[in-house]
Order: C-alpha cells, then sequence, then structure tokens
C-alpha cells in the first residue's frame, strides 16, 4: 500500500538528516520494511520565531504492506490515491502527421516543454528564437552591465530560456495542475536540484538554470526537433482564416498549419504584427514600480529570530500586499529575490529596465523585490497599443533621469517619502549595475504609483519592522511584469478564436505570470496538439 503523511512537524533543534528513521520511529514501525520513501513536501513555520520556536513541516509517501497507526502524533495519515498522467489518456491511435512540423514562436519556458512535449510524441516540432543560444546570451547580457552595449536581440528579455532564465528560477505557482510534478520532473531530469520536488518555494537559480536548459535543448534535438537561432518571426502568414507559414528575419518563410506563439512579455514588435494581421486581441492590465533592497542577514533577523544564521534555513524571503484608500490600487511585492541582485533588463536602446535575480546559493548580501502597483486597461484607453508606449514613456524618462548611459536612477526610501533627491549614499549598496544615478524617483513614475508606494511603505513597515528605514534603497523602473495585452483563444482548445492553427501561450500571450504558470501553458497546448492529429 501507498501511504501519505502530511504535517510532519520538526523543530528545528530536533531535526535530523534521516527523516525517514524519524518517522518511523514516531509511527513504531520498522525502517527496514518501508520502501520508494520520499518527501513530497518541505516548508519552514517561522510564525513564532520571536518565541525562538521554528519548525520545518514535511509530507511524505512510502510504500508499507501492514496498516499504519497515528499514534500520538499530530500527522495527517492517507492512502494515497494513484492519480493518472494526463498525457496517458491521449489515445495511441495511428495518427496521420502532416508533413509540415508544428512551429513554436520562443523558447522561454512555455516554447522549451511545448517542444519537449512534442518531440516526446514524435511531432519534430521547429522551434524559432530570436535570440542567441544561453551561453552567447550570457557574454552579451555581461557586455551590457559592464560596458553598456546592449544588444536588441540578445539580453535579459531576449534569447534561449526567455526572460526567466536571468531571474531567481522561482518555480512556485498559484495553480492546482496535474502537469506541475511532470514538469518539475523534467526539470530535475535536466539538470535541477531533486530538492524542487518537494521544497514548498522551489527555485533553481540562475546560474543552474542556464545548463538546464541546454540540456532540455538537447533533449528536444536528441527526440527530432530542431532548434533555430537568431530566427525572429517578422510575419504570419495567413490565408483564409488558416495559419499556413510564418517569416522569418523579414526573408524566409516556414510553412505549417500548426502555431505555437511562445513569445515572451517583451516582444513589443511581434505584438504590432499580431495587430496589424487583425489577430483578435484584448487589453490587459499589468503593474509598475520600483525595486527595493535590503540587508539580506536583516531579513533573516526579523523572519527566524535567533536561528537567522541556521544551516538548515535559506535565505528569508517575503510577500506583501496593500490596498491604497486614496488611488483604489493593489501595491504588492513581486519577484521577491533573497540574497541576489537587482539586475538591467532593457530590450530596448534609450531605456532603462529593472528586474530582480538570484543565484541557487542566495547569498548574496542584498535582497531585493519590486513593489508594484496595478495598472488598468482604463489607463491606457484599452488600447494594447498603447500599453506599450504607457510602458516606454517611463523606461524612457529612467534613462534620461538616469544621465542617458543605462545608470539606474535610485533613491533612499527616507527621501522618497519626504519627495527630495538622495544626497549620501547608503549602507545598502545598489546591486544594479552598470551603475546607478541618485535621483527622485516620482519623476519617472506616474503620480498614482508613486503616492501609492509612498502609503504603502508605512503599512509595509509596519509587517516587517524596519522595512521602511531611511536608508533601504529604491531602484526605477520595474515595468515588465507581464504583457499589456492578451491574445483571445478558445478556453478549450487554447487556439485564436480567429485564425485557425494559432495557439497563443504563456506570458506574452497573456495567460501566464512566471515560469511554472508558463510551462504549463505549452505543455498543455502540445498535449492538445497532440491529440488531435
Amino acid at each position: 500500500m501507498r501511504y501519505e503523511i502530511k504535517n510532519i512537524k520538526i523543530p528545528i533543534e530536533e531535526l535530523k538528516d534521516d527523516l525517514a528513521q524519524y518517522i518511523c520511529h514516531n509511527l513504531k514501525i520498522k525502517l527496514d520494511e518501508i520502501s520508494a520513501f520520499n518527501i513530497t513536501s518541505k516548508s519552514i513555520d517561522a510564525r513564532k520565531s520571536h518565541q525562538d520556536e521554528i519548525n520545518i513541516i514535511f509530507s511524505v509517501v512510502f510504500n508499507y504492506s501492514k496498516d499504519i497507526k497515528k499514534g500520538k502524533t499530530k500527522w495527517t495519515i492517507r492512502k494515497e490515491d494513484e492519480i493518472a498522467n494526463v498525457s496517458s489518456q491521449i489515445q495511441s491511435k495511428e495518427r496521420k502527421f502532416s508533413d509540415k512540423a508544428p512551429i513554436i514562436v520562443g523558447f522561454g519556458p512555455a516554447g522549451i516543454f511545448a517542444a519537449l512535449k512534442l518531440a516526446e510524441y514524435g511531432l519534430n516540432p521547429i522551434v524559432l528564437e530570436r535570440g542567441k543560444d544561453v551561453d552567447a546570451r550570457t557574454v552579451d547580457i555581461n557586455k551590457f552591465w559592464q560596458d553598456r552595449n546592449l544588444d536588441e536581440d540578445s539580453n535579459v528579455q531576449f534569447g534561449e530560456g526567455g526572460a526567466g532564465a536571468f531571474s531567481d528560477g522561482k518555480l512556485t505557482t498559484r495553480v492546482k495542475d496535474y502537469t506541475c510534478k511532470e514538469i518539475l520532473r523534467k526539470f530535475v531530469d535536466a539538470g535541477a536540484p531533486e530538492e524542487i520536488m518537494y521544497l514548498n518555494k522551489p527555485h533553481v537559480g540562475t546560474d543552474k538554470l542556464r545548463g538546464v536548459i541546454k540540456n532540455m535543448r538537447n533533449q528536444i534535438i536528441d527526440l527530432g526537433g530542431q532548434v533555430l537561432f537568431n530566427s525572429c518571426v517578422t510575419d504570419i502568414l495567413i490565408e483564409k482564416g488558416q495559419v499556413v507559414g510564418v517569416e522569418v528575419n523579414n526573408k524566409e518563410n516556414y510553412f505549417t498549419n500548426q502555431l505555437i506563439l511562445a513569445t515572451g512579455h517583451s516582444a513589443r514588435d511581434t505584438y504590432e504584427m499580431i495587430i496589424k494581421r487583425d489577430i483578435s486581441v484584448d487589453a490587459k492590465g499589468f503593474a509598475i514600480g520600483l525595486r527595493i533592497e535590503h540587508d539580506q542577514k536583516y531579513l533573516n533577523k526579523i523572519q527566524y529570530g535567533k536561528y537567522y544564521d541556521h544551516p538548515k534555513l535559506k535565505a528569508a524571503d517575503y510577500q506583501l500586499a496593500y490596498r491604497d484608500d486614496v488611488s483604489k490600487r493593489g501595491v504588492y511585492s513581486f519577484c521577491m529575490c533573497p540574497g541576489g541582485l537587482v539586475v538591467a533588463s532593457s530590450s530596448e536602446k534609450g531605456s532603462v529596465v529593472t528586474n530582480g535575480m538570484s543565484y541557487y546559493a542566495r547569498n548574496l548580501t542584498n535582497a531585493n523585490s519590486a513593489l508594484v502597483v496595478n495598472i488598468n486597461p482604463q489607463d491606457f484607453n484599452n488600447d494594447p497599443l498603447e500599453g506599450i508606449a504607457f510602458q516606454r514613456k517611463y523606461e524612457k524618462f529612467a534613462f534620461e533621469i538616469g544621465g542617458k548611459n543605462y545608470n539606474a536612477p535610485v533613491q533612499l526610501v527616507g527621501d522618497f517619502l519626504k519627495g527630495k533627491v538622495s544626497t549620501h549614499t547608503s549602507s545598502i549598496k545598489p546591486s544594479y549595475k552598470p551603475g546607478t544615478t541618485p535621483t527622485d524617483l516620482a519623476q519617472v513614475l506616474p503620480e498614482y504609483v508613486s503616492s501609492s508606494i509612498r502609503n504603502a511603505l508605512p503599512y509595509f513597515d509596519k509587517k516587517i519592522k524596519g522595512f521602511a528605514d531611511y536608508e533601504t534603497v529604491l531602484t526605477g523602473v520595474e515595468t515588465r511584469t507581464s504583457s499589456p495585452m492578451r491574445i483571445v483563444r478558445n478556453k478549450e482548445t487554447k487556439e485564436s478564436i480567429n485564425v485557425k492553427g494559432l495557439f497563443p501561450v504563456g506570458e506574452g500571450a497573456g495567460y501566464a505570470g512566471g515560469i511554472m504558470s508558463a510551462a504549463i501553458d505549452g505543455i498543455k497546448c502540445a498535449y492538445l496538439i497532440a491529440a488531435s492529429v
């Protein structure tokens, strides 16, 4: 019988390496009588750290031939029902494959997992990625950060792995979906740490994620797929409401009847082409704001108390939200990166864009997070192109105020709250490269955004004491939280409502918000295509 044990709460001082032995001892069963032991969940409960109490909470599964009695434990014990993998529901019928392979535009999370699944089904997908492979892309990004030399097709937004390849590699999602375990397993099989299968807040780290992405690419190729870099789709070929192919780099055509559009949220020229082609789209809200940096050790002390440097605890994070009574807008933390960096993420010349990034160890001096405010479609006249113009406007403001050299404008929280330019440096050194310029950040944001953040900071300070200390650093601007448009599609088939054979997926299409949700959308689209041929 397969058992699942949940809510195994262990005080951190009692935590040993042999978890299976600990569980068997408490259940009064013999260790050598269980098999296939696996951790399925691990989380930290630090709610009582002020009382010097921190617990680690596990869920596990294992095989055991006898009945288990709960005894004195407060654990939840049940016999686990086996859940059929949905991919097995795709009948092994004789398929009449088209001689035109499915084409996938974009090689971020949605494109990677769509391509991998289609390749596993023997459909030989062709991936067209405008940027470079992840190694060449890394060279270009470092040149930009060091020498201010921006390549508009090879940067933090564009290239193999998408924007997620240069972030924290977070694999958390609020979506409860049957594909999550399959996706995590594919990450592990490609080289990600095994712990992502059970950690409550799994992450890979940008340093490890790059190797994982390369391994996935090689898997796709080994299975008969193709991955073509420096291949920007400049037009979608449509005849009588049906996709028939794409134009690449303004000169070469590739033909297909099944096109997965998996571009990221920054493919603005692609959006413009889509609208020009009369593909049905809607305006969609997003958020903009600033990055805030704290000393990571300070956050660890706030969350973990006397255990702040305990080797079993990882860098502390947080999640905050506030509703501003004046602007009637939400203010919230976004893409929190413990022990990480604020990174230059521009994809267009003459603009400054910030994002956050952490390596696997999350052991750098600063923690950072975006503090962003909701932007509604009404703020840009329900027009996706005006939404793009809205983002560009403030990215250009940041570039100009930063010194027109890709420096990011920065300000101390205390000065931001007072509305004055910072004149002295902080004990918290901004991590953004190429460099920073002190300024008044209200100049690079709409008034209702800066005022909403001002109102939120004292509230956040009550939640995390010292969060809004005077010398805490703010860096601008954060504008690429999500796409300002959604490509309208059929809910069941994921197909465009007015162009047959076009499957918009992931963040750029407006249906995801992170690595996991984009991967889920891509892999589900592949299921549907495989089942239909």
